[in-house]
């Protein structure tokens, strides 16, 4: 970008790389001379022809022959007047820019971020990848999307998501968000034309825990059923066109060369994904901005400082939801914040008992499934599953500092009371976010009590050490062990630290059975017999079939479902009624009037309280597969770890 550019842009609020891409795409369709931009820029920032004659190194006459023959045409042609109109009148080309109607005004984003909040329609990045140069692209669309400059930042997000993805078979969530916001803050003019209601959402996320996966996971989703509202709205042949890069060909299928040039669209790429997919979301004329926000996730601050500065800057935004927060703990303090400003709060992650019992509730919905079911559908499997063999002796390993860990322990207790006959509490353990020798010692003590079953719950990433912890118990060799864990123990960390411990073991062909297993239980696995991708249901099935694509299967987690349904939710509820507050139309069509949405989880209904009704329940466990890689010197055979569906539970 020239200075020049730059003086327009920063002086003037007009997106002159816009405004030139579209005098070359006119008749014309031929580049304008680097000169003949300059003469364009110096004009609209008030210089006379003398001044930009001496700056282009012309003569007057030659300024005015390239103005005669080459810019005043093209202008002409997109301003749709005659050019006798617009020679010399520089004020009135000038008001044409800067007419919001014609799409050339810049309007940058506010800056949003202090200490207490980071927030991003674009202007930052939290998920960079690994490679130095799709991190280049990263940071310039974020730059220009500051300036306002949509477009521009739009051909490097899709740049940054494309290249990705070839290189690593999965694209970043994040930008893929961005590239949705820029597009429709580019394409507002045509929106507005078409009658599509642009709303926008905000979705908190922990950047912080688990090194970003958790935010990842969440995101995906968030990015996928964005994309599918938005595209939809759009030619994807045309967004591929404009957007995408081409491979040119010089040579026929005879390798003879050829004057004219053919290019092909590389295909897959961001847009292509989403082509004749069957709109199985809304009927309603949607367009979807996403607002990306970070969540500390620290349970001792005095307050949740991210969900109060974001309530205070609901209005400003026009935000009509908040989908968040990730823990238990973040969401009950958050939720009198949003609750005071009328905000809609949509969570998919928090499923401690005590969201049940909120007085904050009216504009409250959990999509995910709540501890007392989870822990009850644990303990129902491990009854049905592990052999009657006299009683067990089970051990609970948690985090006394969380909430949600407390919930989830007092839910698996209560549920162990009905089957004293075969279980039999033996120990409890609640410094799970403690030292780790502290816990090995415990380890070796119940060992030597011959417990035969741990349940392990792992607080939602308030403590660094507790998921760490939890991994360094899952690698220890605890032969005729059941460990059993909450949804926050479904990490891809625990399948890491599995194939470790596979390393140490010694080799045996035997099964892996649920003497020596992990399991967990969850609300949605790619397996699921009711909503996975070979059920059922459709919009399941679809919700696979575009996540493979975009993100592949083993980066489409129960986060991601549930965070996709947080959206359709909102997408069904302005379906039928737009005319009034988000708040209000939402509890009128889930809880006055009880109406249903099928989503990717399954039959999704809420009580008064905001809680889901029969939410559902997956058991996963860990096992291994064997896979047979061809190498130079030989094939190795090697163990692969992964979270396999064993059943879903009835409701």
């Amino acid at each position: 970008m020239s200075y020049s550019h730059q003086q327009v842009i920063t002086q003037l609020g007009i997106d002159i790389e816009l405004f030139l891409r579209k005098l070359e795409a006119g008749l014309y369709k031929k580049p304008l001379a680097e000169r003949d931009q300059e003469i364009v820029c110096q004009f609209l920032l008030g210089y006379r022809r003398k001044q930009v004659a001496a700056t282009v190194n012309l003569c007057d006459a030659e300024v005015g022959n390239r103005l005669n023959a080459n810019i005043y045409p093209r202008i002409a042609e997109l301003m749709q007047v005659e050019q006798s109109e617009i020679a010399n009148n520089w004020v009135l080309i000038l008001n044409f820019l800067l007419n919001p109607v014609h799409g050339y005004r810049l309007n940058p984003s506010p800056q949003l971020n202090s200490d207490n909040f980071q927030g991003s329609f674009g202007r930052q990045i939290f998920l960079y990848s690994n490679h130095q140069k799709i991190v280049q692209n990263q940071i310039k669309g974020s730059q220009r999307y500051q300036q306002g400059l949509y477009y521009q930042a739009l051909l490097l997000f899709v740049k940054a998501w494309n290249e990705e993805h070839r290189l690593y078979g999965k694209g970043n969530p994040e930008i893929c968000i961005y590239i949705n916001n820029c597009l429709i803050e580019y394409r507002k003019t045509f929106l507005k034309k078409q009658g599509i209601q642009v709303y926008s959402i905000a979705v908190i996320v922990p950047f912080h825990h688990n090194q970003g996966r958790v935010a990842a996971e969440i995101l995906r989703g968030i990015a996928q059923i964005q994309s599918q509202i938005n595209f939809q709205n759009f030619d994807i042949s045309t967004l591929e066109t404009e957007f995408c890069e081409f491979i040119e060909h010089h040579s026929d299928k005879t390798g003879k060369s050829r004057k004219d040039a053919e290019f092909t669209i590389i295909r897959p790429n961001i847009f292509s994904m989403f082509r004749e997919q069957a709109n199985l979301l809304t009927s309603g004329k949607i367009a979807l901005q996403v607002m990306v926000v970070n969540d500390p996730n620290n349970v001792y601050d005095p307050y949740n400082q991210t969900a109060e500065k974001l309530a205070n800057l609901a209005a400003q935004l026009d935000l009509i939801a908040v989908i968040g927060h990730y823990s238990s703990e973040m969401t009950r303090t958050a939720l009198n914040f949003y609750a005071e400003k009328g905000i809609v709060l949509i969570n998919a992650s928090s499923t401690s008992s005590e969201l049940s019992d909120l007085d904050e509730n009216i504009g409250f919905f959990r999509v995910t499934t709540p501890d007392r079911v989870n822990a009850a559908q644990l303990i129902q499997y491990l009854v049905e599953s592990i052999p009657n063999s006299g009683v067990r002796k089970v051990a609970i390993i948690y985090n006394e500092k969380s909430s949600y860990s407390c919930s989830y322990r007092a839910a698996i207790k209560a549920r162990l009371d009905n089957y004293q006959n075969q279980f039999v509490l033996q120990s409890e353990y609640g410094r799970l976010g403690g030292e780790f020798d502290e816990i090995r010692s415990y380890l070796l003590a119940i060992r030597q009590e011959s417990v035969n079953v741990i349940i392990l719950i792992p607080d939602g990433g308030i403590e660094p050490n507790s998921l760490n912890n939890a991994g360094l118990i899952s690698r220890l060799n605890l032969k005729d062990c059941v460990i059993a864990g909450s949804a926050t123990f479904y990490q891809e960390n625990v399948l890491h630290w599995m194939h470790e411990r596979s390393q140490r073991d010694e080799p045996t062909t035997d099964p892996i059975t649920h003497e020596n297993s992990l399991i967990a239980c969850i609300p949605w696995h790619w397996h699921s017999q009711e909503n996975g991708c070979k059920s059922s249901n459709l919009l399941a099935k679809q919700f696979c079939q575009i996540g493979k694509q975009l993100w592949g299967i083993k980066h489409v987690t129960w986060r991601s479902a549930t965070a996709f349904d947080s959206i359709l939710i909102l997408l069904k509820a302005l379906e039928h009624s737009q005319e009034d507050e988000m708040l209000v139309q939402m509890r009128r069509f889930f809880k006055i009037q009880n109406q249903d949405v099928t989503g990717v989880t399954g039959v999704i209904k809420f009580r008064e309280n905001g809680d889901r009704i029969s939410p559902p329940a997956e058991i996963v466990g860990v096992q291994s597969q064997e896979s047979l890689e061809v190498k130079q010197k030989g094939d190795e055979v090697r163990k692969q770890w992964g979270w396999e569906h064993l059943k879903s539970m009835p409701k």
